[in-house]
């Protein structure tokens, strides 16, 4: 799968998505869920802001799947760096994530505002953000991926948990650990890397399937 092409398609989808105003929330259940239509946009809006800072960058999750309602937009991505003079040292210097940067300007307009966790605690960290879409109230999940490991990432975000679980199940009948957060499938000090989504999966033995026909 061409990871890039992707995201240009699902670029392309979101903002051909209905106006947010015409997509209103719809509860199902305990958890809030959003109409379709209201994560594309959201996520076109998020898309457009990162993508002239990021490497990589992808909307996982629901979304991704398909789903006609998402109860929040996950969002993937590798930003790009920049070193810099250190502020508080002139003889040195600093590397800084731009996407990063963007995600914090998006929260000081007030797009973005931080939300807590099912524990009570804000969780904003180099890794994962969970952020909520002030206009709409749809929680949003920024995960920083790298180049090592975002094809394992990718399949693990895009999920369903169902999914997941079977490749993990496969890759222990195998005598393996996948690290879906990681290079690849590791054992006894060794690891194999991933350079797709579909080797993830024909790596235990597993048929590859289309994000939206993931079960």
């Amino acid at each position: 799968m061409n990871a890039r092409a992707n995201d240009v398609d699902f670029a392309n989808d979101a903002q051909r998505g209905q106006s947010l105003a015409a997509a209103h929330c719809s509860p199902v259940g305990e958890k809030p869920r959003f109409l379709n239509a209201v994560g594309m946009k959201v996520a076109a809006e998020l898309c457009a802001a990162l993508k002239p800072v990021c490497e990589r960058l992808i909307v996982a999750g629901s979304l991704r799947r398909r789903k006609p309602t998402v109860g929040d937009v996950e969002i993937l991505y590798i930003g790009k760096t920049e070193v810099r003079q250190d502020p508080a040292d002139m003889f040195a210097s600093i590397t800084v994530n731009l996407a990063d940067e963007v995600i914090a300007a998006l929260e000081k307009s007030g797009t973005l505002e931080r939300r807590k966790n099912v524990n009570g605690s804000e969780m904003y960290g180099p890794k994962n953000k969970l952020m909520r879409h002030r206009a709409s109230g749809l929680p949003v999940d920024l995960f920083a991926a790298t180049a090592e490991n975002w094809w394992n990432y990718l399949v693990c975000r895009t999920g369903p948990a169902d999914s997941n679980t079977r490749i993990c199940m496969a890759a222990q009948d195998r005598g393996w650990k996948w690290n879906p957060y990681g290079a690849g499938f590791s054992r006894d000090g060794e690891t194999r890397a991933m350079e797709s989504e579909a080797e993830v999966f024909a790596f235990v033995g597993l048929t590859y399937a289309q994000p939206e026909e993931r079960r």
